[in-house]
């Protein structure tokens, strides 16, 4: 964890500042998205859960965060608490910063801590946004994560995302119609790497059905890789 970005200020979220603000953002949130939400009843309105979503948009933690009728977290890249006014206030807001690309162990020691506080994390296993609405290869963190924890898991696709901000783009004033949809439950795996697997493979799949897409077998780059700028 850098020093700019102390453990108790990632790992503390101030419900007050995010009541305040969803409250304040939904009804807008809802009209940009042209918001529908299908299976919310597989969400728990308490204890500890993981949303597991498919990524393919900046904007797809404001979908899931206005579907979902309880405070969230979610993993954010740190760059993003350099956005002007609102970047500051992100960790506050429920961001847990997250250095992209590398192992950081900080990171998910903060999300095993809420999690043990019965907090509900949005994390996206492919671990980079898909540039062609496939859904990639899962990556470790999320399967690591709910063994550890043996936290169940909530399957959830954003499908239309990619149309109100498309990758390397702003986003679209008018925006578009977004579907959010949750699955049931997934137990967490064992802890073991065989078990990890399996899980991966289930979920990678599950996701696929519920954005109405295909799976691919190799990694989303990290920022785009080497053509995609923008990430």
């Amino acid at each position: 964890m850098s020093e700019a970005t102390p453990p108790e200020q990632v790992d503390t979220l101030i419900p007050e500042v995010q009541e305040r603000v969803a409250g304040a953002l939904r009804p807008v949130l809802r009209r940009w998205l042209d918001l529908r939400i299908e299976g919310r009843e597989h969400v728990p309105t308490a204890g500890a859960v993981l949303l597991a979503g498919t990524h393919q948009s900046h904007a797809d933690s404001l979908a899931i965060g206005t579907a979902v009728p309880r405070p969230t977290h979610f993993l954010g890249d740190r760059r993003l608490m350099g956005w002007p006014i609102v970047g500051p206030w992100l960790p506050r807001m429920g961001m847990v910063p997250l250095n992209r690309g590398e192992g950081d162990e900080d990171a998910m020691e903060v999300l095993a801590r809420l999690l043990a506080g019965a907090a509900c994390i949005v994390i996206y296993p492919e671990g980079s946004r898909s540039r062609d609405g496939r859904v990639h290869r899962l990556r470790s963190g999320l399967s690591r994560l709910a063994a550890a924890t043996q936290v169940p898991v909530v399957p959830v696709a954003v499908a239309g995302i990619h149309e109100v901000w498309p990758i390397g783009s702003r986003p679209r004033l008018r925006g578009g119609r977004v579907t959010v949809r949750f699955a049931p439950q997934l137990p967490p795996p064992p802890p073991t790497p065989a078990g990890r697997r399996t899980f991966n493979l289930e979920l990678q799949a599950r996701l696929a059905e519920l954005a109405g897409t295909t799976t691919a077998s190799d990694f989303s780059p990290i920022r785009g890789g080497a053509t995609a700028a923008g990430a």
